[in-house]
């Protein structure tokens, strides 16, 4: 299956005034919990039910472990580990360290080596072709290009918004309805496919 990433660029990393480059997935929504009890039960002879039952035990036998300081393994996933962190009170960084300085951070998770093994022969990594991260305008900078755009177009579609000026879903529709409220552009077409038109009336 293809996994698509974003490249993204850190100007001067770590203060040494090089350029430092890092991908990030792009995630999608999680199965929810009727998703997944559905899904096991079209996969073996366990009922929904039976699987809520499994799931519901597995989380209080973990909330139980975790409270003994012990690691959860689960066959065939990995290891489950709590991950703690110190928290000083800021005017006296050098008190003596007790129970009240620890806090509760999250929950590592190592792997299984054949669970990533698996998991890689089943993935290719893709470029993403539209950023989650929007290219910054001002209105002024954006609306010229749109003028621009329109001398040789007769539409816009939130798709190309997206692809002509590197915005992502969430800003090309923010600057359109932006644009819309000003009216600088109409609306046309359906709901599930609308177009954008220059406003000639303005």
């Amino acid at each position: 299956m293809d996994l698509k990433y974003d490249v993204y660029t850190i100007t001067n990393a770590e203060g040494s005034g090089e350029e430092r480059k890092y991908v990030r997935l792009k995630q999608y929504e999680a199965m929810t919990a009727h998703e997944l009890e559905a899904t096991i039960q079209q996969r073996c002879s366990l009922t929904k039910g039976d699987v809520a039952a499994v799931l519901s035990e597995l989380h209080d036998i973990v909330v139980s472990e975790f409270s003994m300081g012990r690691r959860v393994y689960i066959p065939e996933l990995g290891y489950f580990s709590l991950a703690v962190n110190l928290e000083m009170p800021a005017d006296k960084p050098n008190k003596k360290i007790t129970g009240k300085e620890v806090r509760l951070r999250g929950i590592n998770f190592r792997p299984e080596a054949g669970l990533l093994r698996e998991i890689d022969r089943n993935i290719h990594f893709v470029r993403s072709q539209y950023s989650s991260r929007s290219t910054i305008f001002t209105e002024e900078k954006l609306w010229a290009k749109l003028q621009e755009y329109f001398q040789k177009n007769r539409y816009l579609t939130i798709k190309l918004m997206r692809i002509l000026f590197g915005l992502s879903r969430h800003m090309a529709q923010k600057w359109i309805n932006h644009f819309i409220a000003k009216g600088l552009l109409v609306k046309d077409g359906t709901p599930r496919s609308p177009i954008y038109f220059l406003n000639d009336k303005q």
